[in-house]
């Protein structure tokens, strides 16, 4: 048949445009037929699926030879990093030997998961070799961990009584925890660490036990706290420490978590008795007496209604005829005074006795005791006159019976 030069040229292009369309699958198939060993990694899978934090994980990774030549002496080494941690029985080496070409072995690590990892994507990396040391290939491996970690938060504060003021005892206050993270905890203390001028009213009151708390949960723990009387009137920031035991980790971690607590200290009256007088001044055993007590309000709020009591004690020598007086509102700087009528024992002790005082005064709609203590002395013992009626009435006698002896004399002579 005789070729026609259109027909010649067509044949060309067809060649050309055929050898073109295989070229690409000559070169694929050079990449894993080369005369040398061709190593790959590549992670199987994982179990369980998906990772949690503070839990193990068993890692699938599949170890490929995509060279004509088997290689020798392979071995592959896992190289963990946060928040992954190879577990103590497992060697992160792992030798696999000869690998023939074109053929895959497969090796497993046992792993642990911290209990504190970010929820999220995290790296670990796995380089492999062969003979004569060099790495063939490294690669790394991205897993994701879902956290389910505690975390804790200060919710609502509250107090009784509902102003928390200087120079009180006794105060409860009670603060919510919340927990706000992913996971749940139990057996949890929570611990409330005091700023100076605050303190725990007995052992163990900033210290409450609050059981088991679930995400998204919310308990109360109840302190009591007695506070100083110069504290000044703002914000405080105590600790709450927390302490836990993670019980979504596999080994029961105790953990703690310190988060800040605002108290609020108001502005208050403070007492101080300014003045303590008598009349008479000098006090003797069986007189009855005027006491006079000055109270002084050196605080940052006015107090009102304020009241003054004596408490009869049996150890004390005095009979209180009068033990209230009603003082009324003192501002700030200010004083009151408060008169009350006392009588001495006739046997009491020569010497200054302290009596048992309160103050009584309110606040809002809260009422406080203030106790102080009064200083009554007793200066002399009663005393021991003999009636002049007495003394008459023996001069008499004593003139009389003189009178009686002269005139016996007289009459005898």
């Amino acid at each position: 048949m005789k070729l026609t030069q259109k027909t010649l040229a067509n044949m060309i292009l067809t060649l050309f445009i055929v050898s073109i369309s295989f070229t690409p699958f000559v070169s694929a198939a050079s990449l894993y037929t080369d005369d040398s060993p061709n190593i790959m990694i590549k992670e199987l899978k994982y179990d369980p699926y998906p990772l949690e934090a503070g839990k193990y994980v068993t890692l699938w990774i599949k170890i490929d030879n995509y060279g004509s030549k088997e290689a020798e002496n392979v071995s592959c080494t896992l190289l963990p990093k946060y928040p992954f941690l190879l577990d103590s029985t497992e060697n992160p080496t792992q030798t696999i030997g000869i690998l023939p070409g074109m053929e895959s072995a497969i090796i497993d690590y046992k792993i642990y998961v911290d209990s504190n990892a970010v929820e999220g994507n995290n790296d670990l990396d796995m380089a492999c070799q062969a003979s004569g040391g060099e790495a063939l290939t490294t690669r790394t491996i991205t897993l994701y961990v879902t956290s389910k970690i505690p975390e804790f938060a200060v919710g609502s504060i509250s107090s009784q009584p509902t102003k928390l003021l200087p120079d009180t005892k006794d105060n409860q206050v009670k603060i919510q925890v919340q927990n706000i993270g992913t996971g749940d905890a139990d057996m949890i203390t929570a611990k409330l660490i005091l700023p100076k001028g605050l303190s725990p009213s007995e052992s163990y009151s900033n210290t409450a036990n609050l059981g088991a708390i679930g995400k998204g949960s919310v308990k109360e723990a109840t302190f009591y706290i007695d506070t100083e009387k110069s504290l000044e009137p703002k914000v405080y920031t105590a600790q709450l420490e927390i302490y836990y035991r993670d019980s979504n980790s596999v080994k029961s971690e105790y953990k703690s978590q310190i988060i800040n607590a605002d108290i609020s200290i108001r502005p208050a009256p403070v007492f101080e008795v300014e003045t303590v007088s008598t009349i008479p001044a000098k006090l003797t055993q069986g007189d009855k007496f005027d006491l006079n007590i000055v109270l002084k309000n050196t605080g940052y709020e006015e107090a009102k209604s304020v009241s003054f009591k004596l408490y009869k004690q049996n150890d004390q020598p005095f009979t209180l005829d009068e033990k209230y007086d009603f003082v009324g509102n003192i501002k700030p700087n200010e004083t009151g005074q408060a008169g009350l009528k006392i009588t001495v024992n006739s046997d009491a002790a020569i010497k200054t006795h302290l009596l048992e005082g309160e103050i009584r005064y309110v606040v809002g709609n809260d009422v406080f005791v203030v106790d102080k203590q009064i200083p009554i002395s007793v200066m002399s013992a009663k005393d021991s006159a003999i009636n002049p009626l007495y003394i008459i009435i023996a001069g008499v006698i004593v003139l009389a019976l003189i009178g009686i002896y002269y005139a016996r004399r007289k009459k005898k002579k």
